[in-house]
């Protein structure tokens, strides 16, 4: 009888193909809103946990509040910073392997004879790889350790400070020293994780040639052993803030933490637009519902038909809630192919949008998407179609026939 039951709701939708195809382009377009966001959600959180899972045995020292996704690079110290002292008692905690410091002061910055107060940083080539990238360039590279009177900028000092805009290659002045711009950050506005458009970064060395100071803006730990990395972070903190006399002195962040908060942040994002996709199949359900009630409609002399020759109540509502559930079923298959494609043309416009080499984000379909996809599309056409179904099973027989 299931069987029956099965060909009889394929033949009403083929009946009625124009209609059907409609109704299951509604649940396609949610099913797909759905497939790419949690795809390119998902390789978001593939592409950053690949990024920061490398650095799992490095910690990031900082004054104040510390490192934050919502500040890496800007971080407010209020004009306190880290002491020769508290780097010598962090290089004699057991287990640590390295310690690299940044610098930071005020300094001058003159350029076609144009001058401005510019804020310096003197970083090593570690911590800059920690707390920047190559991908956030616009043009140029980073600096290495021996590199004497270059320097990197953001984009706001090369393009946006004085009347001509600064290349690669350019000379500029630095508290009366020349150097040599040898990178640019691209812009990033008020939007990005980092703030990279107003900075300039020297060498540890040159910083300190040009300023006289030795101002210690941040400190970048490595360990040996990954395991260790939360006890070291705890004991590098109580030991800044028992030389300062302070509880909160100073901040000791590890990169797993780091990663743990961006992998939330991230979470919370795609569950939003998630949630907002979900828009899209609760109008495609409504959408069912209201073909389902139109067949209803139509078919009344039909149905009245089936329970005068035997059909039950059962016979009736499995045939509608079943025609239902193949229009779900074949508009979320199709909102899946059109998910994965959906996903790689949107990281692709991403990845064109994006400063140079930020391309490689590749879109992540897991197999408990489409899962969830088939489901949500079947549940969909189940509880679409209930009622309709209820509506034409109550049906008095003799009432159909007459109905015209």
């Amino acid at each position: 009888m299931f069987k029956d039951n099965f060909n009889l709701a394929f033949k009403n939708i083929k009946e009625r193909l124009s209609r059907s195809i409609l109704t299951l382009l509604g649940i396609a377009i949610g099913i797909m809103a759905i497939i790419s966001l949690m795809a390119i959600g998902e390789g978001m959180n593939v592409a950053v946990t690949g990024e920061l899972s490398s650095l799992s045995d490095t910690i990031l020292v900082n004054v104040g509040d510390g490192f934050s996704i919502f500040s890496m690079g800007s971080m407010d110290n209020n004009g306190e910073y880290l002491t020769e002292r508290d780097i010598n008692d962090i290089e004699r905690i057991i287990g640590i392997k390295e310690v690299t410091t940044q610098l930071t002061s005020g300094g001058l910055l003159r350029y076609n004879g144009d001058e401005v107060a510019v804020t310096l940083t003197g970083i090593d080539s570690e911590t800059m790889q920690v707390q920047y990238s190559v991908d956030g360039l616009e043009e140029g590279t980073l600096l290495a350790d021996n590199d004497q009177n270059k320097v990197v900028i953001g984009s706001k000092i090369a393009h946006d400070y004085f009347d001509n805009d600064i290349n690669v290659g350019g000379r500029v002045h630095i508290n009366d020293q020349k150097f040599f711009v040898i990178g640019v950050f691209s812009e990033e506005g008020m939007g990005g994780l980092t703030s990279t458009d107003d900075i300039i970064l020297l060498t540890p060395r040159d910083f300190e040639k040009i300023t006289g100071e030795s101002n210690i803006y941040s400190a970048t730990v490595t360990v040996y052993d990954v395991n260790s990395v939360e006890t070291i972070a705890d004991e590098i903190e109580r030991a800044i803030n028992e030389n300062h006399g302070s509880d909160d002195f100073a901040s000791a962040t590890t990169m797993s933490s780091i990663l743990e908060s961006i992998q939330m942040v991230l979470g919370i994002i795609q569950t939003v637009l998630v949630a907002i996709a979900s828009i899209a199949l609760i109008v495609a359900s409504i959408g069912i519902m209201n073909t389902m009630l139109t067949s209803v409609m139509e078919r009344t002399r039909e149905i009245g038909i089936m329970k005068a020759i035997g059909a039950t109540n059962k016979d009736i509502m499995i045939t509608f809630i079943l025609e239902g559930m193949l229009l779900s079923i074949a508009g979320g298959s199709i909102g899946i192919l059109l998910g994965v494609l959906g996903s790689r043309g949107a990281t692709a416009v991403l990845g064109n949008m994006g400063p140079p080499g930020s391309g490689s984000l590749e879109p992540v379909i897991s197999l408990s998407a489409v899962i969830l996809a088939v489901g949500v599309s079947m549940i969909v056409g189940i509880f679409s179609s209930l009622y309709p179904a209820r509506k034409a099973a109550k049906m008095s027989p003799i009432e159909a026939v007459r109905y015209e």
